[in-house]
């Protein structure tokens, strides 16, 4: 057995203190007057001896309990097989703090993140040789120290910053190349995991790193905790006069009852919604919000709850892009081809003239003007020059789209141009006659052009098709709607980071009855607003995740500024080649807005990683398990740290031992010493 503090020893010298008393009280006589000695004579020899081995007894028993004390407190310890020698030989020690965004959770206005740098300096205090120490943070990888202390050396802990952030950690990518960067010929090899370990390491860490020690410092059970869990919009074409649906998901992640607990909805910070809810622990629900946007461009909203143990998640920003006027360019080879597309146009546009449209009948292709559009609509094209195919191309580039509808003049279209807009190759025109017809099927159902279509019979809107041109399409061309034969009848072609709608039959009577069925006008208006609208700059990404913006040509050469969340702003250099912005800094969690010489372009919004959720906690045993009992420990938040890794590194601890035995010894005493009353009586 040794000692942690063995100076304490020397308050065995207490132990003279009982046999002092017992001396005195020996050589103290009285002298009492008797009238007669014959009680004197009544005590017989055996309870004299009997009196005077229990005061030796609880003399004796008083001695234990003192040194059963003293001993406790010089910290008494069975040596074990530890290599942990640090009087002897150089060690070194590893300290990783757990930095990412689940640290943020408070308890008693405390974050897990404030613990653990508390923690850091306990873990210090029990070094007592000499410790090669390096600190690091996770989120984002940063060493905090390095260097060597020893016993008495004085560290300036206040310049350590474990600053709280909003990412990922990925602890145990992070411990594996930190750990490997490290001598392994070092005898005394420590590592302190600070977190509140969300899952558990992959299988090499027990093999490859044997020779290490760990300990892992977790934290308390999360208490009062709900959160938003996700935002998404059941609309996929917003409109400024329509209502806008958005479903929000909202989790209490804690253990405790909530009940009142206000969901808030803001548009372009105004309030625009309000609910009222209670959760039960564990209980998840789906809320629908909805709200007219009222004005058209690029629209801020958030969902705000009360504040609890996690703030994080109490708030979660979003965009939503709500197009203005919609420029279409409609291009026909006669006046013919031109009249059904123009209907169903203004159809469409209504009283709000939501589409500014631009009819042109022209059988080739010469000249093009596509500034200003957004979309280009073409009834059977027939030829290109080689000056409107590359407007075509810029336009597509800058993010226009075009609705094709093939017919005669398809097998005319050159190689060229269809290998430059990715367009499929001509088999054969199949005409049908008599009254025979084919049939349609809708082969991607959840494309967004047929979403919130409610038809009873759905084989009663889809048309009868007569006659169409027989395409081979590539692997990249995805089918929409197909004919009964399996031939294409609607294809989404990707185009440069837009995309073409191929239709393999015209808009006519006689090529099919498409435009009698009432399938044509719901999808014409889902078909035409989701080619407009881009939701690729507005969506959202998660913290610290590259964001890509599209640019158009004619802007790239501008002053672009990204403002913060925070309000600082940082200037973007686009990127030339690819015609867009790549913007690396989203460290914070909100939404950012994006200028063009200081004139607003765009939003977009962060979120935390759903790795990062407060609730994701392993197993103590399975995170034991992973690196072997007799490698590893866990130290709970209210154990005291020092005092157990001074014993595990020199030896099992026995103070408690020895605090029972002062305990019994005590018993032990009060019941030899206590009076005995039918003894005073006689």
């Amino acid at each position: 057995m040794s000692f942690l503090f063995p100076s304490m020893l020397w308050g065995l010298f207490a132990l003279l203190i009982p046999i002092i008393v017992h001396l005195f009280s020996l050589r103290k006589n009285r002298k009492i007057e008797f009238s007669s000695i014959q009680h004197i004579k009544a005590i017989k020899k055996e309870s004299i001896r009997k009196i005077k081995l229990l005061q030796w007894m609880v003399m004796l028993l008083r001695m234990g309990i003192i040194s059963s004390l003293v001993i406790m407190g010089s910290g008494p310890i069975v040596k074990n097989q530890s290599s942990w020698i640090p009087s002897q030989k150089e060690s070194l020690a590893v300290i990783i703090v757990d930095n990412s965004a689940s640290m943020a959770v408070k308890d008693n206005n405390k974050s897990f993140l404030d613990d653990a740098s508390d923690k850091v300096y306990k873990i210090i205090s029990s070094f007592d040789g000499l410790v090669n120490l390096n600190v690091f943070q996770t989120s984002p990888p940063k060493l905090i120290f390095s260097g060597n202390i020893d016993k008495g050396s004085q560290i300036n802990y206040q310049n350590w910053d474990f600053e709280q952030s909003i990412g990922e950690d990925r602890i145990w990518t992070f411990t594996d190349s930190v750990l490997k960067t490290f001598d392994l010929s070092l005898p005394n090899k420590e590592c302190f995991l600070i977190s509140d370990f969300p899952v558990i390491p992959p299988s090499n860490f027990k093999d490859e790193f044997f020779d290490w020690k760990f300990y892992f410092l977790g934290q308390d059970e999360l208490k009062n905790n709900i959160g938003i869990t996700d935002i998404s919009s059941i609309n996929k074409i917003k409109l400024p006069n329509e209502l806008i649906k958005l479903n929000t998901r909202i989790e209490n992640m804690g253990v405790v009852d909530r009940r009142n607990v206000n969901v808030e909805i803001y548009l372009n910070n105004e309030r625009s919604g309000q609910i009222v809810s209670h959760f039960n622990p564990g209980a998840v629900k789906d809320f629908l919000f909805q709200a007219y946007p009222g004005k058209s461009g690029v629209i801020s909203g958030k969902i705000e709850l009360a504040n609890d143990d996690y703030s994080l998640d109490n708030t979660q920003t979003f965009e939503l892009n709500i197009p203005e006027q919609i420029s279409c360019k409609v291009i026909a080879t006669s006046q013919d081809d031109l009249l059904i597309i123009k209907t169903i146009l203004e159809s469409i546009s209504g009283p709000d003239n939501l589409f500014d449209i631009e009819l042109k009948v022209q059988p080739e292709i010469d000249k093009i003007l596509l500034e200003n559009a957004d979309i280009l609509i073409l009834q059977d094209p027939k030829v290109f020059s080689s000056a409107a195919l590359e407007k075509i191309i810029e336009f597509v580039s800058n993010g226009g789209s075009i609705v094709w509808f093939s017919g005669n003049n398809y097998q005319s279209i050159d190689a060229f141009a269809k290998s430059k807009l990715n367009l499929p190759n001509y088999i054969s025109l199949i005409e049908i006659e008599n009254e025979s017809y084919f049939s349609i099927d809708i082969v991607d159902r959840e494309n967004p052009i047929f979403q919130e279509l409610n038809f009873r019979n759905i084989g009663s809107i889809l048309p009868q098709i007569f006659k169409f041109v027989n395409v081979s399409k590539d692997e990249n061309h995805k089918t929409v709607l197909s004919i009964d034969n399996g031939s294409p009848f609607l294809l989404e072609i990707p185009i440069l980071g837009s995309q073409i709608y191929f239709f393999t039959s015209m808009l006519d009577l006689r090529w099919n009855d498409l435009g009698m069925k009432g399938l044509l006008i719901p999808m014409m208006y889902r078909l035409l607003m989701f080619s407009v609208i881009d939701e690729a700059n507005t969506s959202s990404i998660l913290v610290n995740s590259p964001k890509i913006i599209k640019v158009p040509n004619k802007l790239i050469n501008n002053k672009w500024i990204v403002r913060m969340p925070s309000g600082s702003e940082v200037i973007v250099v686009p990127n030339y080649t690819n015609e867009q912005l790549v913007f690396n800094q989203t460290t914070e969690l909100g939404s950012y807005e994006v200028f063009v010489n200081d004139e607003f372009y765009t939003a977009f919004s962060t979120k935390i990683s759903p790795y990062e959720s407060p609730k994701i906690r392993v197993k103590k045993q399975d995170l034991m398990d992973a690196f072997g009992a007799e490698k590893s420990e866990w130290i709970n938040t209210d154990d005291d740290i020092i005092n157990i890794l001074k014993s595990n590194r020199h030896g099992r601890s026995l103070w408690r031992t020895f605090l029972i035995i002062a305990f019994i010894l005590f018993l032990i005493e009060s019941i030899i010493s206590r009076p005995k009353l039918g003894s005073i009586k006689n």
